[in-house]
């Protein structure tokens, strides 16, 4: 019993916040590849959010497992952009990649830091901040150099200084961004216990579903 328990809270943890992770990149990922358009948006206006929510799928679901999971399930809704008419598979693909590279970046970055027996520093959280960008960037850029589209579409269209950035400008930025929340919520604790920890069944099944829905409306958009 305890271990159907256990499992079901990593199944809710990982699918709710995988969902939410989701909502936000089809949302605010939307706006930052349509709108928004500056160098390193995505790294301060997105990844960190994906740090937040790999952090509260560990947190409420307890495991690692929930890590993957939330992973798993972000990547699917991006995935879900090929049932759209005419996809483009390096725009639908690519994303869903590179959010599976976060989630392994995060646990292997995550579980190294919970090794140390005492109180995580911020200090140790800046690194392991920069550890984690530089992780996902490095193997996103071996990707997409092991893939032929990939040197004449996206990071490697304009020669190198496009992948420089992404992987030194970028993960600066994105590592800048998330230190710094982390050093608000070490001064402010009442900000760790504002969202729920253990989400229900009804919570992760409408969040997922209205991922799903805004994913479909944001990609006939374009």
């Amino acid at each position: 019993m305890t271990a159907r328990l256990d499992s079901r809270t990593v199944i809710l943890a990982g699918v709710f916040w995988g969902s939410a992770w989701g909502l936000y990149e089809a949302t605010v990922g939307w706006l930052v590849h349509n709108v928004v358009r500056f160098a390193g948006a995505s790294g301060v206006l997105l990844v960190p959010f994906a740090v937040f929510c790999l952090y509260r799928a560990l947190r409420a679901g307890g495991s690692y497992r929930s890590v993957g999971l939330a992973a798993a399930t972000a990547a699917s809704l991006k995935l879900a952009d090929f049932l759209l008419p005419a996809p483009r598979l390096h725009t639908v693909f690519n994303p869903a990649v590179a959010i599976l590279l976060e989630g392994l970046a995060f646990a292997l970055v995550a579980r190294r830091l919970a090794d140390h027996r005492r109180r995580t520093s911020l200090a140790a959280v800046a690194i392991g901040a920069v550890a984690f960008n530089t992780v996902w960037r490095v193997l996103f850029l071996v990707y997409s150099a092991g893939i032929a589209a990939g040197w004449s579409i996206g990071l490697m269209l304009d020669g190198l200084h496009t992948p420089a950035g992404f992987l030194v400008r970028d993960s600066l930025a994105s590592s800048a961004v998330i230190a710094g929340g982390a050093v608000l919520v070490h001064r402010v604790p009442d900000l760790a216990g504002v969202v729920r920890p253990q989400p229900g069944p009804l919570a992760t099944g409408s969040i997922f579903a209205l991922a799903l829905l805004v994913e479909l409306a944001m990609g006939l958009l374009g």
